[in-house]
């Protein structure tokens, strides 16, 4: 072997294995940097989603009905803007269908799918909640145990008791809470055929009525 080549193999064989091993640490370093990037971002996540279910965990009771009080109360302003729903003449309400609709002069207008919170009872002055109505059929009160569940978590008694002493303003109270924990488009409030109860009620779908009459 010609004493040039002789030497030149050594050289190259350092300088292929200097390149490899730079090689290595590129890319040992990418790793490591992409590792961190998922697990920032993991880190993230968890944080969002802890600050989003930390304020309901730990949230006063006086401090749930305010901020129920004024998300109810945007909710009702959108439905009396856009849909006009306090200038219609009448309303009727079917437990079977789960509609409660509104019209003028024998014209459905509004078709709202609800879901009844509970009663307040003008003889015994009590509330009663929907859960625990015998009265009230399944198919509007499908969802309303999640706020049983929540006051059982939280121990917030007016929301975990059944039936308890009442008004109109704990009725209106119960739905906002209500309203606010289930995400509701609005409430309505009728009174029974014999003016002895209120019944109180949540919006889950509003649709104007032609609107699924062309469907």
């Amino acid at each position: 072997v010609p004493p040039s080549f002789a030497l030149l193999l050594p050289q190259r064989f350092i300088h292929w294995s200097l390149a490899a091993t730079r090689l290595m640490t590129m890319k040992f370093q990418s790793i490591i940097l992409l590792t961190t990037i998922i697990l920032t971002n993991c880190t993230t996540t968890d944080k969002k989603e802890t600050s989003m279910t930390t304020e309901l965990d730990t949230i006063s009771y006086q401090d749930l009905l305010d901020k129920s009080f004024d998300y109810l109360t945007e909710q009702q302003e959108i439905c009396k803007d856009e849909y006009k729903i306090s200038t219609y003449k009448n309303w009727f309400y079917d437990q079977e269908t789960g509609e409660l609709t509104f019209s003028d002069d024998g014209i459905k207008k509004l078709i709202i799918n609800y879901e009844n919170v509970g009663t307040v009872s003008l003889k015994s002055n009590t509330w009663l909640w929907a859960w625990a109505n015998n009265n009230t059929l399944d198919k509007v009160k499908s969802e309303i145990n999640v706020i049983k569940e929540y006051g059982d978590k939280r121990e917030f008694e007016k929301l975990m008791t059944d039936k308890w002493p009442a008004d109109e303003v704990d009725g209106w109270e119960m739905t906002s809470i209500a309203a606010y924990l289930m995400k509701a488009k609005g409430a309505y409030r009728v009174k029974s055929s014999d003016d002895s109860v209120f019944v109180y009620m949540l919006f889950k779908k509003v649709n104007w009525a032609d609107s699924l009459e062309t469907k």
